[in-house]
Parts: C-alpha cells; structure tokens; sequence
C-alpha cells in the first residue's frame, strides 16, 4: 500500500497523458477521398486552349463536407446527383484551360486536366485523396479529332502566400493518330517539294521554266505553311511542322540557287559547265537535305 501510494503521482502524468492521447490521434487534417468518371470531352478548342468536359465527381469525407472550387475554369452545370451521409456526387459539365504544348504539331499530345481545391481549409484543416479504384474513363469515349490514351488522378499543394491548399487534379492525354496527321500535314509538302526538284530533270537550257518551277512550289508551299498553323494560337516557339519547313524552304532555295548559277553558265556560252555542275549539285542533294534535317529537326527541336 505505501508503495502504491509512493508510485501513484508519477504514473498520474502517464495516465493523464494516456488519457488525452485518443484526443491527440483526432488532431490533424482531414482526408477527403475524391473520385472521377469521365462521360465526355465535347470539343478540344485549339486556338482558345480550352476543352469541355461532362463528368461525375464524388467526395467520400468524414466531419465537415469539403466546399470546392475550381482553378483555370468553371462548371457551367454542376448538379448535386447524390447526398448521404459523408459521401457527396455531382455531375458536372465545364470549359476549362488547357496548358497545350504543341512543339510536336501535328504529332502533339496533350494533357487535358481539371484541378480543384477547398475554399476555406488549408493543409492543415484538409487534403485530397483519389479514389483510384473507382475513377475511370467512359469505354466508349470519343473526342473529334483526338484520340484518348491516358487518364490520371493526382493531389499536389498549392502555395499561397498565407497558407498553402490541397489540390486535387485529373487528366486525360489526348494525340493525333499518326498515320492520319502525316497524310494531311506532311504529305502535301512532300509532293510540292518533289514537283520542285524535278527541276534538276530538266535541260539547263530551258533555265526559265525551271526558275519559274522553283518560284511557283515555293510560293504553294509558304500558303500551305500558313494555312496548316491557322488552326493553332500564337506560339512563341518552332513547333515540328515549321522545322521540317524550314528544311523544305532551304531546299527550295538550293534549287533556285542552282538553277540561276545554271543559267548564268548557258548565257555565257558555257553549257557543258552548266550541265557538270548541275550534275555535282543533283549528287550533293542528300547530303544537303541530310545536314539541314540536323540542324532544324533536331538541333533546333533540343532549344
């Protein structure tokens, strides 16, 4: 008895300390399990950078339901499609901004994301967690002119100057087929660059349909440039269709460059030196096409 009662203020701390410590576990912020279902993407508007979506979004959450906004967009439908308890769904259709990055035109991807976040409750008060076993595309999804091949959930922070908020974002990766993107971008280029090197099939003699063929493809292939980026917004950067067109515009210039030196040779009497240079400027053609692939393609394509 005398050692109990010797024993029993110090484990009094401990009991206390035990006592308060379901209480301590409780502390912390509030983790709320946020799901996707995509429907739809209706349309991918290229020049604005912006997409609409129709989708399904649930909350599952314990204590206070979360009170969301959302970043870079907003729903123009948002309807409240089930409410129990802890668990919230909404279906929602919205345009949205998209950071669209198209150095790989015409054979770009893109990430279409949506990301929100709790009006009011920081990190300490509240963080997002994806629902991943439940969030999902439509298996019959469809985008014009876009094929789907990813869907992503993801939760970062977002830094304010007085606190930082929980954001939770989800995406779809959407690209042009291949195959359809070479035969309408690069297959018309192909033919009016061919059409202008045929030129080295013709007499030096004739050097004025020759120089009127190089100024004709040349002029078709700055109005088929022009016309193929009208669909895109003002970029500040070289995508792959204008490298790949410098190297066309270089050519073109080569050509014309060896067609005036031709003439200027057949003027002055010299047509056999017209016709060997001619030949030695027809034979160094896949190394120039060779070198200035290089230098735009892939030189330029890594600044």
């Amino acid at each position: 008895m005398i050692k109990a009662a010797f024993l029993l203020p110090l484990l009094l701390p401990l009991l206390l300390f035990g006592l308060g410590s379901p209480a301590a576990a409780q502390e912390g912020p509030s983790v709320v399990k946020v799901g996707v279902w995509i429907n739809a993407v209706e349309k991918v508007d290229v020049p604005s950078q912006t997409f609409t979506i129709d989708f399904y979004l649930w909350f599952k959450y314990r204590g206070e339901r979360p009170d969301i906004e959302f970043l870079r967009g907003a729903p123009s439908s948002m309807v409240l499609i089930r409410q129990e308890e802890n668990y919230l769904e909404y279906r929602i259709k919205g345009t949205y901004v998209g950071s669209l990055n198209f150095r790989g035109f015409p054979f770009d991807e893109h990430l279409l994301t949506v990301e929100l976040e709790d009006k009011h409750r920081g990190v300490r008060e509240l963080v997002f967690e994806p629902d991943l076993e439940e969030s999902g595309l439509d298996p019959n999804l469809a985008i014009p002119g876009w094929e789907a091949k990813g869907f992503r959930l993801y939760v970062d922070e977002h830094v304010y100057p007085d606190e930082n908020y929980s954001k939770f974002g989800f995406g779809i990766v959407v690209y042009r087929a291949k195959i359809s993107a070479f035969f309408k971008y690069f297959f018309p280029i192909l033919i009016i660059t061919l059409i202008s090197l045929l030129t080295f099939s013709i007499s030096v003699k004739n050097f004025g349909q020759r120089v009127g063929i190089c100024v004709t493809t040349l002029m078709s292939a700055v109005a088929y440039h022009l016309a193929a980026l009208s669909g895109l917004p003002s970029l500040g950067y070289l995508t792959l269709f204008d490298r790949i067109m410098l190297v066309v515009y270089t050519l073109f210039l080569y050509n014309l460059m060896v067609s005036v030196q031709a003439m200027r040779l057949v003027e002055g009497g010299r047509v056999k030196q017209a016709e060997e240079f001619e030949t030695r400027m027809q034979n160094l053609l896949p190394l120039v096409f060779l070198g200035l692939f290089a230098v735009y393609v892939l030189l330029l394509g890594l600044l």
